[in-house]
């Protein structure tokens, strides 16, 4: 269910009374030119109705609450631009309602709170008010992520409405870290800072947190196209992530990709050291004393990572390394493997062709 769908069913359960405009007048001393439907969500007080119980002995501050229950539930309902005449025609009608918001925050009728603070919103725009809305939306989101949509529409119409306003880029940072989408995270975050927001102890450490992250990100993206570059942005964290194996596994490729082979092997071992059942590091570690012409070392750790993956490329690797120790017996024994594994991997053809070649 959609949050559209859940406020409807919500009204759906709001008891519309018939009231002529002289009634009206006389209970909220506003005009209206017709007669018209008002709301009453109380199901005490709707027992009362539907037992034929006088108007005059129901408290107007019942038809209140629901007025605003309708608005915020409904932007679009048909009496709206009534209820917001009489509303505004009822000199206590704005601090009643911020009573009953704060009921049903304190009974953590969250929903109930934050769909009559809509309605609020609709008499009386002002970054108070967006401030709440938005911590009850985000309230709600923590429940529910359902309400993400509709915590990001308020943020966008809070920060559309007012210049220099602060807390919605922060609650957006909020739902971006939740989502994973930590560059945009950290723009949002930025953002709060430049439009006011207090730079407190948190929100140093969150910025510091999502600036970590990002160059994480950029640096695993740029090790192929930019490996020094990726070495600026993946170094500096090894402070804040020491424990990570795949940070040193990924700064050990850029070394690799550089012919820096010594080093990729030094931040190999390093990762190793905090996870030896990581087989993508023993591959690397066969890789990198391949590259230097130690293949007796090389095929060392591509027979231990064969073993636990069964894997064509790494079988390859190890043929390659067979190869040139000058062990072709051995290359050709796990060549027959690799054709079972995949007997159309290019690779494997390509040895095929190259150790039929060496029988001619």
């Amino acid at each position: 269910m959609d949050i559209k769908s859940r406020f409807s069913e919500k009204l759906s359960h709001i008891l519309f009374l018939e009231i002529n405009k002289e009634k009206i007048e006389s209970i909220f001393k506003a005009q209206v030119n017709e007669k018209i439907y008002i709301p009453i969500r109380s199901e005490n007080i709707v027992e009362k109705v539907k037992s034929g119980e006088k108007m005059d002995s129901i408290p107007a501050g019942y038809f209140i609450e629901a007025m605003f229950f309708v608005l915020g539930a409904d932007k679009n309902f048909k009496f709206n631009k009534v209820y917001k005449k009489i509303l505004l025609n009822v000199p206590e009608s704005i601090k009643f309602i911020k009573g009953k918001i704060y009921k049903a925050v304190d009974k953590k009728q969250y929903e109930d709170a934050y769909i009559m603070l809509k309605g609020l919103i609709e008499i009386e725009e002002n970054e108070e008010n967006y401030n709440k809305l938005i911590m009850l939306a985000d309230k709600l989101r923590s429940l529910d992520r359902i309400y993400k949509e509709e915590e990001l529409s308020i943020i966008e119409k809070a920060k559309s409405i007012f210049s220099q306003y602060a807390m919605p880029y922060l609650y957006e940072c909020l739902i971006k870290r939740d989502d994973k989408d930590y560059e945009n995270a950290l723009i949002a975050l930025n953002n709060y800072l430049k439009t006011g927001g207090e730079e407190t102890k948190e929100i140093t450490e969150l910025k510091i947190s999502l600036k970590n992250v990002v160059d994480y990100e950029k640096g695993k993206q740029l090790i192929y196209d930019d490996p020094q570059k990726s070495l600026s942005l993946l170094i500096p964290l090894l402070d804040e992530f020491n424990d990570d194996v795949e940070l040193y596994y990924y700064i050990a490729i850029a070394y690799r990709i550089l012919e820096n082979y010594e080093k990729a092997i030094y931040y190999l071992i390093e990762a190793i050291n905090i996870d030896s059942n990581m087989p993508e590091l023993i591959n690397e570690l066969g890789i990198n004393y391949a590259s230097l012409g130690n293949f007796e070392k090389a095929i060392e750790f591509l027979r231990k990572a064969f073993e636990v993956t069964k894997s064509v490329e790494i079988c390859t690797n190890l043929i390659m390394c067979y190869i040139n120790a000058g062990k072709i017996e051995e290359a050709k024994k796990h060549l027959n493997i690799a054709k079972k594994l995949d007997p159309q991997d290019e690779i494997v053809i390509k040895l095929d062709s190259i150790l039929n070649s060496n029988n001619n």
